[in-house]
């Protein structure tokens, strides 16, 4: 008999000691006197920085995102949302869950803690701890030095330089055999066909009497683009 009452006595202490904590699993609701949107994004962020986002409805501004485990607790499984409470007010409400194990509370101090570090995101004074590097001494820098396109150890002497990558533009123009420049360049008369080096270009058109035409492009390699300028009169 005495056994029984004895462990009658552990399980309920041990219910009595536990249910506060399971009544803390409660969501807990702040107030912020910003929009939303601006509690939204600070929330967002907050998250992303100390912890691990695994959804985000930008729509319904609602979230969530999950914690690292302590030395009790497998982590914590967070719901987040954002509702508007007038006029340039809104609340963050976080429900937080224990994932596994005893958390005494912990899930609790996260949460408010969150509210904390939200209001400094707010501010514009985010507390994320970075680690600070003394300043670096300027260190002289040699002469720049022509670097060859492929290292001369690996390059056979007689071997034939790679060609440049290239890419293609058609070109036609109204009216038709208007002259056509490439970087200030003449290349010929509309309508051509222009091989260029990948990268930007600025091509022109023009014709006596007629305004010239000027676009500048990007060529990308193994790309073919067609292009028509129309010329007005002057």
């Amino acid at each position: 008999m005495r056994r029984s009452a004895l462990s009658y006595f552990i399980v309920v202490t041990t219910f009595a000691v536990l249910l506060p904590i399971c009544a803390q699993a409660k969501p807990k609701k702040k107030i912020y006197n910003n929009s939303p949107e601006q509690v939204f994004l600070a929330a967002i962020r907050t998250a992303r920085e100390r912890h691990v986002v695994t959804y985000v409805d930008e729509k319904m501004l609602m979230f969530t995102f999950e914690t690292g485990q302590s030395f009790t607790s497998q982590g914590f499984v967070a719901n987040a949302s954002v509702e508007p409470e007038g006029t340039n007010q809104a609340t963050l409400i976080i429900n937080v869950q224990n994932k596994k194990g005893v958390s005494w509370g912990a899930g609790d101090r996260m949460v408010d803690k969150f509210y904390e570090q939200v209001a400094d995101e707010l501010a514009g004074e985010s507390k994320q701890a970075a680690a600070v590097k003394a300043t670096e001494k300027a260190v002289a820098v040699p002469d720049a030095k022509a670097v060859p396109a492929t290292p001369s150890i690996t390059q056979p002497a007689d071997a034939t330089p790679a060609p440049k990558e290239e890419g293609k533009i058609i070109l036609t123009s109204v009216p038709d055999g208007a002259d056509v420049y490439v970087d200030d360049a003449f290349v010929g008369n509309a309508p051509a066909t222009l091989k260029l080096p990948a990268g930007k270009h600025t091509v022109k058109v023009s014709q006596n009497g007629y305004a010239a035409w000027t676009k500048e492009v990007s060529v990308f390699a193994g790309s073919e683009v067609n292009m028509k300028a129309t010329l007005e009169k002057n």
